[in-house]
């Protein structure tokens, strides 16, 4: 794989990236809190910004503009009340966010609401709908994470009482031809039972919906997919994972969850074979009889790091957030990038905490989309950060683009091979010598540059 072996040679070395901060965030609005992005949008989570009283919360809409992230908009719920915390799950796809507000009393205390908002033809947002679970109540927590996918999105409720209290649910809701939301079906899994708080974590692709029941087992954690044939088709569960028999107590199994065609990921977050509290992941690919899964521990753990509290997948790039990592000797979090080689996942590079504070909980939230990356730091002093990174897939500066042409295509690969073996125009890492290295970043920066 061309993109592996760029990284051992050491070519390709991410760099961060300009985020606008916003100019009306409240302090201690947890920015960052949640991170999603969509091509050359993006979406932050504050859950505790003032919005429409002290803690309704709002979420930051981005545009990735000449290399930087630049603040569109700012979102707020219409009836946004005291503690909502809109925005401690964000979701965007094209031109649809969906923000959960866990705490809205629209049915009792705490029983959720989710909230989703819409980009019309002249680039203003605006609120499409309010989505309420159809059997609402008090303390339901409806909203913790949401997800969208096609013509359809799962919400998840990990304090609801269907098969004993806080056994917890996913609830389906599809998207109406014009343009309203209705609901399709609530997801339980099978055997489940009280306190396993189903939905704590959750992730949507195609027609499957993973979610995460982290507290199941004295905590040792256990994931459950859904699928269905077609839209509109019931959801079926075909297949789940659980440490029951192989996990120890409060390891959290499923805590974070990423999902994309046929790969996932899960985190264990207080898993203890690296360290006391280091953390590990698991990966899953599909295979002809089932899923694969893999075991990945922490590229250097520390006690208490809580490797795997967050998960991204984009292509054969994954992002892991860890909470507690050590940037400068400093537990301030920090987010490991592991790339995919014939179905092994292996760890290339650390994104560090730019500005590492003690408890900043960088890489709580976070999102990789092909060659950039955000990760989110709620506790940054005074309202939390969001912090971006480019170059994860090509350099930074492109300098594959010999002819300086803003592309890197044929002439450039022209330029290269004339000049094998010496030095100058082709030299695309700066090692002094025109080679193969030089030959396989300007494959793997083939296309406009960034």
């Amino acid at each position: 794989m061309v993109l592996l072996s760029l990284i051992a040679v050491g070519i390709i070395s991410p760099c961060p990236t300009t985020v606008a901060v916003p100019t009306d965030l409240g302090s201690g609005a947890y920015l960052g809190t949640s991170v999603a992005m969509d091509g050359d949008m993006a979406v932050a989570g504050a859950p505790l910004d003032t919005g429409m009283a002290w803690a309704a919360g709002a979420v930051y809409v981005y545009r990735w503009t000449n290399e930087s992230w630049e603040i569109e908009a700012r979102l707020i719920a219409d009836d946004g009340a005291v503690g909502d915390m809109l925005g401690v799950d964000v979701d965007i796809q094209g031109d649809t966010i969906i923000a959960g507000a866990w705490f809205n009393d629209h049915a009792g205390s705490n029983s959720g609401a989710a909230y989703i908002f819409e980009r019309s033809n002249d680039g203003n947002w605006y609120q499409e709908a309010k989505i309420t679970a159809p059997d609402a109540s008090p303390e339901d927590s409806f909203g913790r994470t949401v997800s969208l996918g096609t013509d359809f999105c799962a919400i998840g409720s990990p304090l609801d009482d269907d098969l004993g209290a806080t056994s917890g649910s996913i609830l389906i809701f599809d998207k109406n031809g014009d343009g309203t939301w209705s609901f399709a079906q609530k997801l339980l899994h099978p055997g489940g039972s009280a306190g396993d708080e189903l939905g704590l974590s959750l992730a949507v692709d195609g027609q499957r919906v993973l979610g995460g029941a982290p507290w199941a087992h004295e905590s040792r954690g256990e994931i459950h997919l859904w699928e269905r044939f077609a839209p509109g088709q019931p959801w079926i569960h075909t297949w789940f994972m659980t440490m029951a028999s192989a996990g120890s107590p409060d390891d959290y199994f499923g805590f974070s969850l990423a999902l994309e065609g046929d790969r996932m990921a899960a985190g264990s977050y207080r898993n203890d074979t690296a360290a006391n509290d280091a953390g590990c992941i698991w990966t899953m690919e599909k295979v002809f009889d089932g899923w694969s899964t893999q075991q990945h521990f922490p590229p250097t753990p520390n006690v208490g790091g809580q490797f795997g509290v967050s998960l991204a997948l984009s292509g054969d790039l994954l992002l892991v957030g860890s909470r507690f990592g050590l940037t400068e000797g400093i537990a301030s979090g920090s987010a490991d990038v592991f790339v995919r080689d014939d179905a092994i996942w292996t760890p290339s590079h650390v994104l560090p905490a730019p500005d590492p504070v003690a408890e900043a909980e960088y890489g709580w939230g976070l999102d990789v989309e092909g060659d950039l990356a955000l990760v989110g730091a709620l506790g940054q002093p005074s309202g939390g950060v969001v912090y971006g990174w480019r170059g994860l897939v090509m350099s930074c500066d492109c300098a594959a683009d010999i002819n300086n042409d803003g592309t890197v295509g044929v002439d450039d690969l022209l330029g290269t091979l004339e000049n094998w073996g010496g030095q100058g125009a082709g030299d695309v890492d700066g090692s002094g010598m025109v080679d193969v290295n030089d030959l396989l970043l300007l494959i793997a920066s083939w296309g406009d540059c960034p």
